[in-house]
């Protein structure tokens, strides 16, 4: 199971965060901020099948359906705990049966297609699963008015009681205008208005007047000059109107049961409902996202192999627009190399690539639309682990290289349960560079013993070294602009990339004097590597599409007869005077095994018919002849580089003799 360091690596929660930023309900939303992963491919397929669907609707101008539901989860479970609920629970309730029924409709009218519009076979079946209570939800929308309150619609009782209520209340307000107009009451009165307190209407007195019994009081003001009286003569009306109050809330009550009891009876459908307006939901926002950032559905294989097609980053498209945003070819398995090297100048996008790798695994696995060509093929991977980025840490007591490795050891420590795919950032980066390429070379001759995919970037020559000599390896490096002095961004195949850390250093500013300073002290392995790069990059750009030179077979060296030029000119290399030092270094050794005592002195060189050139002693003459007459090249890999014996590299050559700076990089490299 992919784990959650893994996820955070390559920005899988922020394109989860995109995903419900475009969904249109709670419920939606929360789906998609999971963003859960298939079981199996035979479910991915189906997710992916429905989402591309939705896209093609889309891109047809079709207008989908509201599925801005609402929560109604703890409306439901209140109502089968027999909580009686109220408008504001109850509505939402008949939003989502209306919203289903629509939903259904459109989803059965799109399942076959018509003129204009594409078929949606997964959308018709998953709207064929909808079974919303719809006369639930027009009972629910009869008994409420707009502003929420109970409707008269909702229970002949109720708009008897309301009419009476109506009817009394205009007699008390009446009664209380004459009460207000009275002589008794005109030397008291505070103000000439009523008011009601308590649901009776009552008149403001002064206060001194509290003490006459002129009627009941219920309240004072908050200076207490005055208080709030129910005159004698209307208590009665005020007594019948409460009376009919009280019957209006006792009906208004057993409506509000009689619906929730309903809600309650209905509960599993809606909550059917619901699930299914989810995952539409969430499916229709993959389809928005999908088309900001150029994503097309892809085919998901059972086997472990990656075939991406003008692949982009998911995240880039959505900031840049898919126009704007290099795509790249990469291929991994399936007959190919499962461990893709990747190599090139610090950021020239191999960290993006890698992210881009392990996205279109992880978004084929969740169903969503992965930004790359149509025709690409992408497994289904159980499993995929990534080391990228810094995860130093002052309180974890973790430097970076020590950050790195913990990584790398729980990667490498995990089972493999099924088909896995394994990112490395700077494989080994960090630590002593000797020692780091020692350890990066062996992680991945370890990941390539095992039944796991790879993509590794490096600055390591073992490992460019790697994808030359071992075919479980493949080389591929950035593309560096020279003339503009920046990344192209673009994925080079076949061949390692070029660090151009000097370039890069040279366009942040740094001194000249300083990088020729680095240039005289870098390694001349390294520094041969580099040369090499360049030319294989030169030779590629000058040959033709699709027509490379072809390789000589190497011949097997022929003996020239004797007295021949040859023989003459091997006898003169073999006679060749050899430096006091050297003489000094063969003499004892031609002479057979030092004794103890004093040295001997060297034997004196004979000399041959050509007096400028001394001849060896027999003995060493006949162990010389024993030794093949030049020295032997060492191995290559059938891609070495091949070039004249002058060093430079001519259109077209094809000889079988390595540049000095290939063979000296080649023997380092091994």
């Amino acid at each position: 199971m992919t784990g959650a360091r893994s996820l955070d690596a390559l920005d899988w929660h922020e394109l989860a965060s995109r995903l419900a930023a475009a969904a249109e309900s709670p419920a939606g939303r929360a789906r998609a901020r999971a963003l859960a992963l298939a079981a199996d491919a035979a479910e991915a397929r189906r997710r992916m099948a429905a989402v591309a669907e939705l896209a093609a609707l889309l891109e047809a101008g079709e207008t989908l359906p509201s599925l801005a539901a609402p929560e109604i989860e703890p409306a439901l479970a209140a109502a089968e705990k027999a909580i009686v609920l109220g408008a504001e629970e109850l509505r939402p309730v008949a939003a989502v049966a209306a919203l289903a029924e629509g939903v259904r409709r459109y989803a059965a009218a799109a399942r076959g297609g018509g003129p204009g519009r594409p078929p949606a076979p997964e959308l018709g079946a998953l709207g064929a699963t909808l079974e919303p209570p719809v006369m639930l939800g027009r009972v629910i929308d009869e008994s409420f008015d707009a502003s929420g309150e109970i409707s008269d619609a909702a229970s002949p009782e109720l708009a008897r009681l309301r009419l009476e209520r109506n009817g009394l209340a205009d007699h008390a307000r009446a009664a209380i205008e004459t009460i207000m107009r009275s002589e008794d009451y005109a030397s008291v009165l505070q103000d000439q208005f009523f008011t009601i307190r308590a649901e009776r209407y009552v008149l403001p007195l002064k206060a001194s007047a509290k003490s006459l019994g002129l009627g009941i009081v219920h309240d004072t003001s908050r200076t207490g000059e005055t208080v709030f009286v129910e005159p004698s003569a209307l208590v009665a009306a005020n007594n019948r109107l409460k009376v009919v109050e009280l019957d209006i809330r006792r009906e208004s009550r057993r409506i509000l049961e009689a619906l929730t009891g309903d809600v309650a009876a209905a509960a599993p459908a809606l909550r059917a409902c619901a699930a299914t307006l989810a995952v539409i939901d969430a499916s229709a926002a993959a389809a928005k996202l999908g088309r900001a950032y150029g994503g097309h559905a892809v085919a998901i294989v059972d086997d472990a192999s990656i075939d991406l097609r003008a692949g982009r980053h998911p995240l880039l498209a959505l900031a840049h627009g898919p126009a704007e945003v290099v795509a790249n070819d990469v291929a991994l398995g399936g007959g190919r190399a499962p461990i893709l090297v990747v190599s090139g100048p610090n950021a020239g996008g191999k960290t993006v690539l890698m992210k881009t790798v392990g996205l279109a695994a992880l978004m084929a696995r969740a169903g969503l639309l992965v930004a790359a060509a149509p025709g690409s093929r992408v497994g289904f991977f159980a499993d995929v682990r990534a080391d990228i980025g810094d995860r130093q840490s002052v309180l974890g007591d973790l430097s970076t290289f020590s950050g790195h490795l913990a990584n790398v050891s729980d990667i490498l420590n995990a089972p493999v349960g099924g088909p896995t795919l394994v990112l490395l950032d700077e494989l080994m980066a960090g630590t002593n560079p000797e020692q780091g390429a020692a350890l990066a070379r062996a992680t991945a001759e370890t990941l390539a013993e095992r039944p796991v995919l790879a993509v590794l970037t490096t600055h390591y020559d073992s490992l460019k070294a790697l994808g030359e000599s071992d075919p479980r390896f493949a080389n591929a490096g950035m593309e560096y602009d020279l003339d503009g002095l920046r990344p192209t961004f673009r994925l080079a195949l076949g061949a390692p990339g070029r660090s151009f850390a000097f370039d890069i250093a040279a366009r942040m500013g740094l001194p000249p004097a300083l990088l020729e300073r680095a240039r005289a002290l870098t390694g001349s392995s390294s520094a041969g590597l580099e040369a090499v790069i360049a030319r294989l990059e030169a030779r590629e750009a000058e040959a033709p599409p699709r027509a490379r030179p072809r390789r000589r077979k190497r011949r097997p060296p022929t003996r020239s007869p004797a007295g021949s030029a040859s023989s003459a000119t091997r006898h003169a290399r073999r006679s060749r005077p050899r430096s006091p030092r050297r003489a000094r270094r063969s003499g004892p050794s031609c002479a057979g095994p030092r004794k103890r005592g004093p040295a001997a002195p060297p034997r004196p060189l004979a000399r041959s018919s050509n007096a400028s050139a001394p001849t060896p002693s027999p003995s060493c003459r006949s162990r010389r002849r024993r030794r093949p007459p030049h020295p032997r090249p060492p191995r290559r890999s059938p891609r070495a580089p091949r070039c004249s014996s002058s060093g430079s590299a001519p259109k077209g050559c094809s000889c079988s003799r390595p540049t000095p700076a290939a063979a000296q990089w080649w023997r380092s490299a091994r």
